[in-house]
């Protein structure tokens, strides 16, 4: 990828994402958490917050987790900015705080355990296969929660974010497009698979970020779902948006 297009998505992630929460957010009547939150309140929530929160808590006596109003408000964040499951929510719900504790704090003591052990300065000392395989094992355990797939999980393990860099992206649907299906194959549905995940979304953003000092997963999964909205949504909710960047670089 050329370095024009890694520029593209690092701006579009620090100036259009925010552009596009906040339009959205004003478009809905929706609150969260108790009816306190606008979708803009929550966004800022799940990208500041609560991985400020995880941070504090790698060093805390009960180690890095989840508590059950955290995944709960996740998922609410997740349907609000993307594909809406209806069935999702109730089954979020439907685990105990114990079990959501335990298996978040599984999954991620499985992928800090094995960042501990490579401790790399930055991606070029990271094996991309052993990466992918503690990926891997992250998600099975956290897949066992109930409505927790692999995009939910991987959902979960971005928020390592703010804890480390080498933090898992967040398999959107649109960062999958971006990246992935629209290049390969545009006529077939995402499949939300594992496979779909680490063996082609992650290898896509490690490189990405080899390659860039300055782009993590993170950064490169908000840019490429900040440009596919817009694609997607420039002729109605989003016409009336106010680009930071010169139209021609969007698609």
């Amino acid at each position: 990828m050329s370095t024009q297009t890694q520029s593209i998505l690092k701006k579009a992630a620090k100036e259009l994402y925010p552009l596009i929460t906040k339009e959205f957010s004003d478009q809905s009547t929706k609150r969260f958490n108790n009816e306190l939150w606008t979708l803009s309140e929550l966004d800022a929530w799940k990208n500041s917050k609560l991985p400020q929160t995880l941070e504090k808590r790698e060093s805390g006596k009960d180690g890095l987790h989840l508590t059950k109003d955290e995944l709960v408000l996740l998922m609410d964040w997740k349907l609000a900015k993307g594909k809406f499951r209806p069935t999702l929510p109730k089954l979020i719900k439907s685990n105990s705080a114990e079990s959501v504790a335990e298996f978040s704090r599984d999954g991620y003591a499985v992928f800090m355990d094995y960042l501990k052990s490579v401790d790399a300065k930055d991606w070029s000392e990271i094996s991309l296969e052993n990466y992918k395989s503690a990926v891997r094992a992250s998600l099975k355990a956290l897949c066992q929660l109930k409505g927790v797939g692999p995009a939910t999980a991987s959902l979960m393990l971005s928020l390592l974010s703010g804890v480390t860099k080498f933090a898992p992206p967040f398999f959107s649907d649109e960062s999958y497009m971006y990246y992935i299906r629209d290049v390969l194959r545009p006529s077939q549905p995402i499949k939300y698979s594992v496979k779909e995940y680490v063996e082609e979304l992650i290898p896509v953003l490690v490189n990405l970020s080899a390659e860039d000092k300055e782009s993590y997963p993170d950064i490169l999964e908000k840019g490429a779902w900040s440009l596919k909205t817009y694609s997607i949504f420039k002729i109605d909710r989003l016409a009336d948006l106010k680009l930071p960047l010169r139209s021609k670089m969007f698609p």
